[in-house]
């Protein structure tokens, strides 16, 4: 049986499970905090696209139901969940040690908010990443 599990363990290895694999992707999280009084308050998700070129407003590109729903962004860059913090443009997660830039944008009468999504996909894989829509509540 442990012939068994070292074959598949090694066979395994390319893909980085048992630790052994690629280098994760690690951003600047050490950035200065500069206000940007237009990010505070609610955002709500209710778009994710490949690129924020691609966002028709009442068209929705994704079928799936949002894994993040929102944001709230607080005053003095802090945010409700404690491994988040945000500067202007960016905000910045410790624990996976990413900095996603956001981008707000006026379209149609309404306040939008392009979020890069810095998911395994990008951590790991090393691939684009996509974006969140968010709407200013």
């Amino acid at each position: 049986m442990k012939t068994v599990i070292a074959v598949i363990g090694l066979a395994l290895m390319p893909f980085g499970i048992f630790g052994c694999g690629p280098e994760k992707a690690v951003d600047n999280i050490d950035l200065p905090f500069i206000n940007d009084p237009e990010v505070i308050g609610d955002w709500v998700s209710v778009d994710f696209v490949v690129e924020p070129s691609l966002f028709k407003p009442r068209k929705k590109n994704s079928a799936d139901d949002f894994y993040l729903e929102g944001l709230t962004f607080l005053p003095a860059g802090k945010m409700p969940q404690n491994y988040w913090t945000w500067t202007k443009g960016v905000v910045m997660h410790s624990g996976d040690k990413t900095a996603s830039a956001y981008t707000i944008k006026e379209i149609a009468g309404h306040t939008y908010m392009f979020f890069e999504w810095k998911s395994i996909d990008y951590i790991i894989h090393h691939m684009k990443p996509k974006y969140y829509v968010l709407v200013k509540k």
